[in-house]
């Protein structure tokens, strides 16, 4: 799923393209309604919703209730005013009990576009969706491409096709499903296109593939990037990184350069202005080619790929022309992360196994293999084939320096309603799997056990509308959780300090068990008290409760009883804090792991 769409980079991407937006708007007018309307704010989708209500009830008046239009005015407003699930919940119901196929269809439509693929395809299986070759089929299609099921989508699609000829939402949907399941064979390789001669490899250089970066991509993926790069630097090596190709234009940015510095980094932007919607096979034989030409230009000593296998694949196609180790950065497995959204229906969906499988793939085939914590090593080696003297961990870290611990800011605090009662909080991206609807539940029950406490949370992302709902649904809507947004990254750590226990509030999810986010070391470097969920990526951080508390996963009332000694008890909040800040001084820093690189590096003949 992809990151949520501001309305000012939405209309920016239409001016930038108009017949893709054109395409999007006929196909897609209830995402894009809803995504515009999610910029407005709690308020302002209440708003929206309580018109749509009322627009929903004159159109009942004129006798047309139980029409297409009806229902989405209906379920709309619903989505606008209350929950989510609630809104998915009436669509459901329509579409399985109606005996209209138009009005199915548009049940089934609702619930795509809000984002539930399971429930539509309950009702296109229900009402028959798919018989015949009507826009039925073309729906089905979409659905089975939204639950990774590319293999059916791809043959419905060509159904229609047969039907239409010129159904150009048939081919995308075709030409996309072709396309991933192409990428997702382990024996594929990008072309690189024309090369020269093999060059001679520089000592110490390493040429880093990565999918996107700072400035234009916030998020511990691109932090983690930047921070490697940097410790490399310091251990003497020449770090050397590249976007993958449509990156930044993949943000709304047009025209970058092919080189940019930050903070003293070389980033290189391979074909940085190739349209969105390219599909997985253009993109990878776009990157190759241009990652090719950069080979022969800083002619580096090793290839270090990033997840995911598009990354890996273009590396190791390289290192066929080029002769050059591959070392392959296993940062998480995103094949747990789609399952963690999609739910049950993705266990055997082509875009679960497939991905599994070649990932595992990349893993046996590269030199080495880097993951972050020995959970995931673990997992790595479990899959079989994959050297367990070849996989290295080189985990999350933080800057110690520059995250230490300090007051609040009592402007800031102030600016944000914040007085002086505890504040508990969580910095991040707002994805499901995150599991911040259970820290806002506990904040509810905390003031229902007559806790003073406030919630901040810092960040944004696909969840962030239905968690500001949620959050006015529990009468939680006066400042008592507080979301600020995005902030930029160099004042981070002010928000830091605001917060009196940073809470890790993930989902029992298997990706929430293997993968251990950048976060909860930097909150620890703050000295801030943490309290996590009890999976085992996160329980591998606190040291048996001596570095942090835990909690049950996916059970508020467990947090609210972990959270509440600690709201009381100001001497342990700081002997708990000054505890973390020891351990990641003493294990996560990122000079250690530049070392860790370097021995690696040397381990390959590479520095």
């Amino acid at each position: 799923m992809s990151r949520p769409v501001s309305v000012v980079e939405a209309l920016r991407r239409a001016a930038d393209d108009p017949a893709t937006a054109r395409t999007a708007l006929a196909t897609h007018k209830i995402r894009i309604f809803i995504r515009l309307t999610d910029g407005l704010g709690s308020r302002g989708r209440t708003w929206i919703g309580l018109g749509l209500g009322a627009a929903s009830r004159l159109w009942s008046g004129t006798g047309r209730r139980g029409t297409a239009a009806w229902l989405t005015l209906e379920v709309l407003a619903i989505d606008r005013t209350t929950e989510r699930r609630a809104a998915v919940a009436m669509a459901t119901k329509v579409g399985l009990d109606t005996s209209s196929r138009r009005l199915a269809n548009r049940a089934a439509r609702l619930c795509l576009e809000l984002g539930d693929a399971s429930a539509a395809q309950r009702i296109v299986t229900a009402a028959r969706l798919a018989d015949g070759a009507g826009t039925g089929l073309l729906l089905a299609a979409e659905v089975d491409w939204q639950l990774g099921r590319y293999g059916r989508a791809r043959d419905r699609a060509e159904r229609r096709l047969a039907a239409r000829p010129g159904d150009r939402d048939a081919r995308r949907v075709r030409d996309w499903a072709i396309a991933e399941l192409t990428a997702m064979d382990p024996a594929w390789r990008p072309r690189l296109g024309r090369t020269g001669a093999r060059p001679v490899p520089t000592r110490g250089r390493i040429l880093h593939l990565l999918t996107n970066s700072l400035p234009y991509r916030q998020a511990g993926y691109t932090i983690r990037s930047q921070n490697i790069a940097r410790c490399q630097v310091e251990v003497g090596l020449d770090p050397q990184m590249a976007t993958r190709a449509g990156f930044p234009r993949s943000d709304g940015v047009r025209d970058a350069g092919d080189r940019e510095v930050l903070d003293g980094i070389v980033y290189w932007r391979l074909d940085p202005d190739l349209a969105p919607g390219a599909g997985s096979l253009v993109v990878a034989e776009r990157t190759a080619a241009a990652a090719a030409e950069l080979v022969e230009r800083v002619r580096p000593a090793l290839l270090q790929p990033t997840t995911n296998h598009l990354n890996a694949q273009v590396a190791l196609a390289l290192r066929e022309r080029y002769g050059l180790p591959v070392v392959y950065e296993v940062r998480g497995f995103l094949e747990e992360t789609w399952r963690s959204r999609v739910g049950g229906d993705g266990a055997d969906a082509d875009r679960y196994v497939a991905t599994r499988a070649v990932e595992t793939a990349a893993m046996r085939e590269a030199d080495a293999v880097v993951t972050l914590s020995e959970t995931m090593r673990a997992d790595i080696v479990g899959r079989g084939g994959v050297d367990p003297e070849r996989v290295v961990v080189v985990p999350n870290a933080v800057d110690v320096t520059r995250f230490m611990p300090g007051p609040r800011d009592p402007t800031l605090a102030a600016r944000l309603g914040i007085g002086d009662e505890p504040v508990i909080g969580y910095i991040s991206s707002f994805t499901a799997y995150e599991g911040i609807r259970f820290l806002i539940e506990a904040t509810a029950e905390l003031r229902r056990r007559g806790r003073r406490v406030r919630c901040l949370l810092v960040g944004d992302g696909e969840e962030r509308a239905e968690l500001e709902t949620m959050a006015r649904l529990a009468g939680l809507d006066h400042g008592e959780v507080i979301f600020t947004g995005r902030v930029p990254y160099e004042a981070i750590q002010d928000y830091y300090r605001l917060i009196d226990v940073f809470v890790v509030p993930r989902t029992n999810d298997r990706v929430s068990q293997l993968v251990t986010p950048l976060k909860p070391y930097e909150a620890m470097a703050m000295a801030r008290p943490l309290v996590v969920s009890g999976v085992a990526a996160l329980l591998e951080i606190t040291s048996g409760g001596s570095t942090g508390r835990a909690f049950t996963p996916e059970d508020p009332l467990s947090l609210a009883s972990v959270l509440e000694p600690l709201l009381e008890d100001a001497d342990e909040r700081a002997e708990l804090g000054a505890a973390a800040r020891a351990w990641v001084v003493a294990n996560r820093t990122w000079r250690h792991n530049g070392e860790r690189y370097r021995e690696l590096y040397q381990r390959l003949g590479a520095a």
